[in-house]
C-alpha cells in the first residue's frame, strides 16, 4: 500500500519546512491541473525537489559562501562570475556582496541573463523556492503566469499559500511529465538545471521516494516503470556495437544496465565516468561508430 504523498516526504525528508509541507499538503488541485497525477510523475517531481530545496530544508538560497566554495561553484571555467583565488578570499561570508556579484551588477553578463538590472537585485532575487527560481526575470514572469506579484515580494514564493505555483508552472512550462513518463531523470534534470549538476543526488533520492509512493503492482526498479524511449533504444542499439558487454537489451529504458555501459565507454573514451549519456558522450558515441563505418 503507497504511503500518501505528504507521508512518504516527512519518511524521506524529516527535515522538510512547514512552508512546503503546507503548500504540498493543499496543493491537490494544482497538481491534477499540471497533470502531476501518477506515481512515477510525482516521485520525478519530488526528486527534483528534494535536490533543489536540501530535502525541502532550504527557502532561500544561502549565499554564505566559504572562499573554497565561492571557487567550486562560481569560479573561472565553472561559472561566468569567474571568481578567483583571491577575489573569493575578499567576498567570503558577505552574503551580499556575493549574490550581487554572482547575480547582480557584477557579473553584467549573468545580470542581463535574470533580468537583474537594478543594484541589490542579485541577492534580493537569489534562489528561491521549490524549484529555486532565480532572478527578477523569472519573478516577475512567474508572477504573471501564476497572478502573483513575485517580483514585487519575492518572499511569496516560499508562502505555504503559494509555493507550490513556481514549480509546477516550471514543470508543465518544460512538458516535464513527458519525461517523467519515460522515467528519464537527464532530461529532467537538464530542463531544471540547465545541465546535470547535482543528477546523482536527484537519481538517489528518486529510488529513496518511488518505492512509498509506487502502486502495488508497479515494479521497485522505476526503470521498468516507465515507458519505452526511442532516444534510449537508439543509445542501447549503439553501445551494443561498440561492444558493450553484457549486450544489452534494447528496450528504450535507461535502468542499471544501460548507465554501467555508459561508464564502461566514457572510461575507455577518456570522459568523465558518470553514467550520464550527455552531449559530449553521445558525440564520443558517434565519431566511434563513425570510424568504426569508415565515414
Amino acid at each position: 500500500m503507497p504511503l500518501a504523498t505528504i507521508d512518504a516526504i516527512k519518511r524521506v525528508a524529516p527535515n522538510a519546512k512547514n512552508n512546503y509541507l503546507e503548500s504540498i499538503e493543499e496543493g491537490g488541485s494544482l497538481f491534477l491541473a499540471n497533470g502531476i497525477t501518477t506515481p512515477l510523475r510525482m516521485a520525478h517531481f519530488l526528486a527534483q525537489a528534494l535536490h533543489e530545496t536540501g530535502g525541502f530544508s532550504i527557502l532561500r538560497e544561502n549565499m554564505n559562501y566559504k572562499a573554497s566554495r565561492l571557487i567550486e561553484i562560481f569560479g573561472v571555467g565553472r561559472h561566468s562570475a569567474a571568481i578567483t583565488g583571491a577575489e573569493a578570499a575578499e567576498l567570503a561570508g558577505k552574503p551580499e556582496v556575493i549574490a550581487e556579484r554572482v547575480y547582480g551588477l557584477g557579473n553584467p553578463h549573468k545580470a542581463r541573463e535574470l533580468g537583474n538590472l537594478s543594484p541589490g537585485d542579485g541577492f534580493r532575487y537569489r534562489g528561491n523556492g521549490i524549484l529555486q527560481t532565480t532572478g527578477r526575470g523569472s519573478h516577475k514572469q512567474t508572477g504573471l503566469a501564476c497572478g502573483v506579484d513575485f517580483e514585487g515580494n519575492p518572499d511569496l514564493v516560499v508562502a505555504p499559500e503559494h509555493a507550490l505555483k513556481p514549480a509546477l508552472h516550471e514543470w508543465t512550462s518544460k512538458n516535464l511529465n513527458l519525461f517523467a513518463d519515460r522515467n528519464d531523470i537527464r532530461t529532467i534534470t537538464k530542463k531544471i538545471n540547465g545541465g546535470f549538476n547535482g543528477l546523482q543526488d536527484r537519481q538517489a533520492r528518486f529510488n529513496k521516494i518511488w518505492p512509498l509512493l509506487k502502486n502495488d503492482d508497479q515494479p521497485d526498479d522505476a526503470s521498468r516503470a516507465g515507458a519505452e524511449d526511442d532516444d534510449v533504444k537508439s543509445l542501447q542499439e549503439k553501445l551494443n556495437i561498440l561492444g558493450a558487454n553484457p549486450k544489452l537489451v534494447v528496450d528504450g529504458r535507461y535502468g542499471a544496465a544501460t548507465r554501467e555501459a555508459v561508464r564502461d565507454f566514457q572510461a575507455i573514451a577518456g570522459l568523465t565516468r558518470d553514467g550520464i549519456a550527455g552531449p559530449v558522450t553521445l558525440a564520443a558515441i558517434q565519431l566511434r561508430l563513425d570510424a568504426i563505418r569508415g565515414i
